[in-house]
C-alpha cells in the first residue's frame, strides 16, 4: 500500500513539475495584434513628421533688369503697312520715345491723338523720333480702330507674339521708354503720357548730355 502511495505521489510530482509549450499558431495569433499596432503608431509617426509641400506654377518670367540706365534691347518688327521692318537702331544718335500700347487699353487710347501731336511737331530727320508698338493685334484690326478715332499720323510697329513686350520687361499698358541718342533708357513713363510730359522728358535729356 505504502508502495503504491508513493508511486502516485512520485507521478502527480513530475507532472507538477511540466511546463505547457504553446503551439507555434497560437503564438502567431498572439502577436498579430501587436503587429498591427506597431504598423499603425509607425505610419502616425511618418505622417507627423512630414511638412506639406506648396504647389508650384511653371512661368516664364520677364528678363532682370534694372528699370532704367539699360541698353535698349534692339528688335525687327513690321510696320503697320505690313512692308517695312523698324528697329531702334533705325533711330540711332536721336532721343527715341518707344510707347507700348493696344486698343482695349483706355489710358493708351487718350495718350494717342498727344503722340500723333508729337510726331507732327518733331519731324525731322535728325530731332527726336517716337515709335509707337502695338502688342497683339493684327494690321487690320489696329488701321480699322485707328480710323475710328481719327488717328492718321502714327508710326505703329506690330508686336503680335509680343517678343519685344518680354525683352524690355513691360508688364502693364501703357508704358513709355525714353532711349537717349547713345541708345540707353533714361526714363520710363507708367500709364498715360502727356504731349507736356515728353517735352520734360526731352529737357531732362538734354541736360543729362550737358
Amino acid at each position: 500500500m505504502d508502495t503504491l502511495s508513493d508511486t502516485l505521489d512520485a507521478e502527480a510530482t513530475t507532472e507538477s513539475k511540466e511546463v505547457v509549450q504553446p503551439s507555434p499558431a497560437l503564438l502567431v495569433l498572439l502577436l498579430l495584434p501587436l503587429f498591427g499596432i506597431f504598423a499603425a503608431l509607425l505610419m502616425i509617426a511618418l505622417e507627423t513628421g512630414q511638412q506639406p509641400q506648396p504647389a508650384t506654377a511653371t512661368f516664364i518670367p520677364a528678363p532682370s533688369r534694372a528699370v532704367i540706365n539699360f541698353d535698349a534691347p534692339d528688335f525687327k518688327l513690321p510696320m503697320l503697312d505690313g512692308i517695312r521692318l523698324v528697329s531702334p537702331s533705325d533711330y540711332a544718335g536721336r532721343p527715341l520715345f518707344l510707347n507700348f500700347w493696344a486698343s482695349w487699353c483706355a489710358p493708351c487710347v487718350r495718350e494717342l491723338p498727344a503722340l500723333e501731336a508729337f510726331v507732327a511737331d518733331y519731324s525731322a530727320d535728325d530731332g527726336p523720333a517716337l515709335l509707337t508698338i502695338n502688342l497683339g493685334e493684327t494690321a487690320a484690326e489696329i488701321s480699322g480702330f485707328l480710323g475710328e478715332i481719327g488717328v492718321q499720323n502714327l508710326p505703329v510697329a506690330m508686336d503680335i507674339n509680343q517678343v519685344v513686350k518680354r525683352d524690355y520687361g513691360v508688364q502693364n499698358l501703357p508704358t513709355t521708354f525714353v532711349i537717349d541718342s547713345a541708345g540707353v533708357v533714361r526714363h520710363m513713363k507708367l500709364g498715360e503720357i502727356k504731349y507736356e510730359d515728353m517735352e520734360l522728358y526731352l529737357r531732362a535729356l538734354n541736360k543729362g548730355a550737358s
